[in-house]
């Protein structure tokens, strides 16, 4: 259960302070919020509301780059372009300044960054009245999250806006006429918010040093920093080996220093590691940086107020089966490659009883049962049920798995509450639309495969090789091995395949649909999202019933239930489809449910270079940016 006292929580409105809107009039029947700011209980709670600036959706965006990157398919994989036009701009990579969304998901960074910024001036008011160390101590606590915050911030628009060049923040201003700001460059964004976080390190507690949960760490500031060194250095290709450095300095100290490790505890009942992506998991061992939602308080706010404790993200991301959108669908190409990758057989883990009562090998890794939901995974129990194949849909009626007409057969774990034993989504306390379900932004797994990318440019591959195959161990996977390639038996690896099976493999599956911005950032910097795209767009997929050929035997007893299939012509289940095999017409096409994923997206996305245009309410609003 979740620590009633965690920081987030405390909501802003609740302690009678206001927060302006980022760039819009001051309420002119509110007070001043500096002028209600008189000690050091004052500005924690002003704090308190730069935490809560989390709760924005669009501070992460998950939904959204879901749809940028090769991670997501359309929600309709048989006609992509049909589908809500927001999701269509991202999926098409034809986002211009005016894309619903782009607005709010700047807002929210700036709204962020605001609030730091109101942080840092009530500190700076009350300065001159500490008396005595344990008011310094604390005082300095305080401004180093506060900066933390403004930082972190500004790191994330540099990330995916306008190719770096953003607007500097660097005070509060009461004054609505001093907030008009042009951009600056990409480098200047860098050395400021560099400089916040290296401000903020000295006076931030360690992770074993927290007394609340949900308060930032030396921890989360190492691995912003680490993670904007290893951006700059490799953006659009490049190698910048002085950086990769100092990437290399805190990833290992990140690594080997802070007490973080990979969870690896197996759940007896579930046979899947059981504190990754479940309630049961908030605030575990591997994560470095959470957000803390909840949905016990906050009821009477709306789902859609920003300010709210819970998140929309199990709504979104689960099936309709369960009560979710299915908005958030994994692309073709990432399901198959979660089912292709081979267990560890030597590995006890993957030894387990099956529905008949025999021992057998997993049907699907650790890492699939973990990441998907899968008509195929027979002995991972979801919501109340056995499984994916013997489950009901949240409304009425009954029918086996997941299939859709449209290609909305399986969907994503991680921001589900697959894990509480209750029917559905719908179940859940607050209901489908409220969740309470911590979002984990960054973890060891992606300091790990940072280090590995790292290494492989300093040409160290057995080092590289060591830091996947952790992550590799964790889910019983098979290992690497520097002399034979996973997919080229007998062939070494040298630094250019390892770096494709770091890209395209090891990197995606591990940390897909997660942080910020990670495959967005990571396609762009790799130089690779273009070719990637038309790579992808070239592959054509059948859809199938469950099971398709080629698929282990299922009996009832195995299925753990009646349902052993998936009948109907519904699409339960994929294969790829030889190019050469495919009819020339559209309709054959698609009455045979061939498809393509990623058509057209590649010319795209070379218009926007990957990032975001700074929206055209910035434009209206600030009279020092021009568009």
């Amino acid at each position: 259960m979740k620590n009633i006292k965690l920081v987030y929580v405390i909501l802003l409105v609740l302690l009678g302070f206001s927060c302006e809107t980022y760039l819009e009039e001051p309420n002119p029947n509110a007070p001043e919020l500096l002028e209600s700011v008189n000690n050091l209980d004052d500005t924690n709670r002003v704090l308190n509301g730069v935490y809560n600036s989390l709760f924005n959706h669009y501070v992460l965006s998950i939904e959204e780059d879901n749809f940028r990157t090769d991670i997501g398919a359309a929600k309709n994989r048989l006609t992509p372009s049909i589908g809500q036009a927001e999701h269509l701009d991202y999926y098409y990579q034809t986002v211009t300044p005016s894309t619903r969304r782009i607005e709010q998901r700047w807002g929210a960074l700036y709204r962020g960054i605001f609030t730091a910024n109101q942080a840092l001036a009530a500190l700076d008011k009350i300065e001159l009245t500490l008396s005595t160390a344990n008011q310094v101590k604390a005082w300095n606590e305080q401004r180093a999250q506060a900066l933390f915050f403004r930082g972190l911030y500004h790191f994330y628009a540099h990330s995916v806006f306008n190719k770096g060049a953003v607007i500097i923040r660097d005070k509060y201003e009461s004054n609505l006429e001093f907030r008009h700001k042009d951009v600056s460059t990409s480098a200047e964004v860098i050395a400021f918010f560099r400089k916040d976080l290296e401000d903020a390190l000295p006076y931030l507690p360690m992770p074993s040093e927290v007394t609340e949960l949900g308060r930032v760490t030396k921890g989360a500031a190492k691995m912003i920093l680490a993670n904007s060194y290893l951006y700059e250095a490799t953006e659009g290709g490049q190698r910048d080996m002085v950086l990769i450095d100092k990437a290399i300095t805190l990833y290992e100290e990140l690594r080997d220093n802070y007490g973080y490790n990979l969870e690896t505890q197996i759940d007896n009942k579930t046979l899947g590691v059981s504190k990754m992506f479940t309630t049961l998991g908030d605030f575990n061992k591997e994560s470095i940086f959470e957000i803390p939602y909840t949905n016990t308080f906050g009821e009477e706010l709306d789902v859609f107020n920003e300010a709210s404790p819970s998140n929309r993200l199990a709504w979104r991301a689960s099936h309709f089966k369960f009560g979710g959108q299915s908005f958030m669908q994994p692309a073709a190409w990432l399901i198959m490659a979660y089912e292709k990758d081979p267990l560890d057989t030597s590995k006890s883990v993957n030894t387990i009883t099956t529905g008949d009562g025999n021992l057998n090998t997993r049907r699907e890794s650790l890492r699939s049962s973990n990441m998907l939901f899968l008509n195929n995974d027979l002995d991972t129990p979801i919501y109340s049920f056995p499984n994916v194949l013997n489950s009901l849909p949240a409304a009425a009626g009954s029918w086996a798995g997941l299939r859709n007409n449209t290609g909305d057969f399986v969907a994503f774990k991680k921001y589900t509450n697959h894990d509480l034993g209750l029917a559905s989504e719908i179940a859940t306390p607050g209901g489908v639309q409220q969740s309470g379900k911590n979002v984990v932004i960054n973890r060891l797994s992606e300091v790990l495969l940072n280090l590995a990318e790292c290494y492989i440019y300093k040409g160290k591959l057995q080092e590289s090789i060591n830091e996947i195959n952790k992550i590799r161990d964790r889910w019983a996977l098979m290992p690497l091995d520097l002399s034979s390639q996973m997919d080229n038996t007998g062939v070494a690896y040298d630094e250019t395949t390892l770096m494709k099976r770091l890209m395209y493999f090891e990197k995606p599956l591990e940390l897909s649909l997660e942080g910020h911005a990670i495959r967005v950032i990571d396609l762009r910097r790799w130089n690779i999202a273009p070719q990637r795209f038309t790579d992808l767009s070239a592959t054509y997929y059948k859809g199938v019933d469950f099971p398709r050929t080629g698929r282990r035997p299922i009996t009832q007893a195995l299925a753990r239930g009646t349902n052993t299939n998936v009948s109907g012509g519904f699409i339960s289940d994929i294969m790829t489809v030889d190019a050469s095999t495919v009819p020339a017409d559209a309709s054959t096409q698609q009455a045979q449910k061939i498809f393509q994923e990623f058509v057209g997206v590649s010319g795209n996305y070379n218009k926007n270079a990957g990032y975001l245009p700074i929206p055209n309410e910035e434009d209206i609003n600030n009279n020092g940016y021009e568009n």
